[in-house]
């Protein structure tokens, strides 16, 4: 147990040490020396968990987002989206969140990896998430639900890697508007 305790603590360190770094650096000029410096651990304890620092990049992106993602099944489809979305521009803004855009773009096995072990249980909570709103009423059942999220998703990440903009709670429900709109029910008010 003891063990398990002091290995969860450096653990945490070499995280933490991630973030501190990427705070002074881009991930480009992040190195594993530099991390183990900051952690006060040798590069071969960092290596006895992570492979590479793009590992080190997405176990620190889901340390610091483990919580921040969680629906809401109270609340209605549109109220959940905006909250993700708004969350989502927050966490992307970050060092660690740009690193893990940059990893995702040069890592594409990693990111593969990533995607199957963080994102897609995300897109399953917002898969139930949908099926909870059609049977509310909130919006049709015979509407292309995955393309919808890739529309609305994708220009989250647009705003920050091309134009280096976190979007703002007005550019979010514009955007959440807009997407919903083909899906509600007929009649239904806004």
């Amino acid at each position: 147990m003891i063990e398990i305790e002091k290995t969860s603590r450096r653990q945490q360190c070499i995280l933490n040490a991630v973030v501190e770094a990427l705070e002074q650096h881009e991930y480009s000029s992040l190195t594993i020396e530099d991390i183990a410096t900051r952690a006060g651990v040798g590069k071969s304890t960092i290596y006895r968990w992570w492979k590479h620092k793009s590992d080190l990049v997405f176990d620190t992106f889901k340390a610091q987002t483990a919580s921040v993602f969680e629906m809401d099944f109270s609340q209605s489809l549109e109220y959940n989206l905006e909250q993700q979305l708004l969350k989502l521009s927050k966490a992307l803004n970050h060092q660690v969140g740009r690193a893990l855009l940059v990893v995702m773009a040069e890592h594409r096995e990693a990111a593969g990896e990533f995607f199957k072990q963080y994102l897609l249980p995300r897109r399953e909570q917002t898969r139930k998430l949908i099926e909870l709103a059609v049977q509310r009423q909130e919006i049709k059942a015979d509407y292309p639900y995955k393309l919808m999220l890739d529309a609305l998703y994708a220009p989250i990440h647009y705003q920050i890697i091309f134009f280096n903009q976190v979007p703002n709670a007005e550019y979010i429900h514009q955007l959440v508007t807009l997407i919903l709109a083909p899906a509600r029910c007929v009649g239904e008010v806004q």
